[in-house]
């Protein structure tokens, strides 16, 4: 190095951003799904070699979450099937917008089983539409071209970080009928709305913590954690008489899907708080099967966890959703 002269670099994609490089879309085009899903396996050990901080973060969130519950061998398995799961979402969220379209949608109609389609099909008949609730788990990027393809009428409220993948998605979106909504392009309170009055499926995220704003006066656990909740779900199903399903796509493992559906409300004079019941599915769900979650940088974040400090157990923090929706999407 040259005298006076300081050299700094700092690494600042993000995984969404690393994962989507051009060289990387081009080979998920052709590539088989096993040999690309190994590959954006050690894609994704690189950016963490170069992330140990967020990494840290992750492990320290898992740990504060089930450490007290666990044997330090079982812990360490979780941390690693956990991270597994990260990259497996991104591996998903490519093989959706760019391998082989024909493929794409034999994929989506023959690998995925829909438990609860019976009754998501009665509700879906009263014409008042539904809110239906995913979360940052499981294959959750199959959700919206899976009831899609079965002729389901499905808007999706996603916001994109690159325009290579939302000129993609918007293209295969409106191959199979999928409305896909930006919130860059307007009011997206507004559009959720006036596609629940029109009778179609909405899908929204119930555990989008950056997108979240406290609500005085409401709280809610979430694992094991007392957070400060918010009431925009329910200000939603209120606003639009919408019933409220839960919705969870679960890895089955030989690239087989289960999408679990659990009506949450379906008569609004019940008085029930669909916004808390959709979380106590979710953390069900999680509890379950932790490596199935995704979300764990953004709730240690939101738990101000210290990465290199996985003991202490917080017991506050902030969860409550923008009202504009939470986004099911952020590419």
């Amino acid at each position: 190095m040259l005298p006076g002269i300081k050299i700094s670099w700092k690494f600042s994609l993000n995984l969404s951003k690393f994962c989507q490089a051009r060289f990387n879309v081009f080979l998920f085009r052709f590539l088989p799904f096993w040999v690309s899903r190994w590959y954006l396996t050690q894609i994704g050990k690189l950016y963490y070699f170069f992330k140990a901080k967020e990494k840290n973060l992750i492990r320290a969130t898992i740990r504060h979450t089930f450490g007290a519950d666990l044997e330090p061998g079982s812990l360490r398995s979780l941390v690693k099937n956990a991270f597994q799961g990260i990259i497996d979402h991104y591996h998903e969220k490519l093989f959706v917008a760019y391998s082989n379209f024909p493929r794409l949608l034999k994929f989506l109609r023959n690998r995925i089983k829909l438990n609860g389609q019976e009754e998501l099909e009665a509700i879906l008949a009263q014409g008042r539409g539904i809110i239906l609730v995913t979360g940052h788990y499981g294959a959750v990027e199959f959700l919206p071209g899976a009831l899609a393809v079965r002729g389901y009428p499905t808007t999706m409220i996603c916001r994109f970080q690159t325009n290579r993948l939302k000129k993609s998605l918007h293209q295969r979106a409106e191959a199979v009928g999928l409305q896909l909504v930006d919130p860059e392009d307007g009011n997206v309170f507004v559009a959720a709305i006036k596609a629940l009055k029109s009778g179609r499926i909405l899908i929204t995220e119930c555990d989008e913590f950056d997108e979240w704003r406290p609500s005085p006066g409401s709280t809610v656990t979430f694992l094991n954690s007392h957070l400060t909740g918010d009431k925009t779900l329910d200000i939603l199903q209120k606003r639009s008489g919408a019933p409220v399903v839960s919705a969870l796509m679960q890895r089955n493992g030989r690239k087989r899907y289960t999408l679990n559906l659990t009506p949450v409300l379906t008569d609004p004079s019940e008085g029930e708080a669909p916004g808390k019941a959709c979380l106590k599915v979710l953390e069900t769900s999680i509890q379950a099967d932790p490596a199935h979650w995704y979300q764990w940088k953004k709730f240690g974040q939101m738990l101000d966890l210290d990465p290199e400090d996985s003991h202490d157990h917080q017991e506050s923090g902030h969860l409550a959703p923008e009202l504009q929706v939470p986004v099911p999407v952020s590419a």
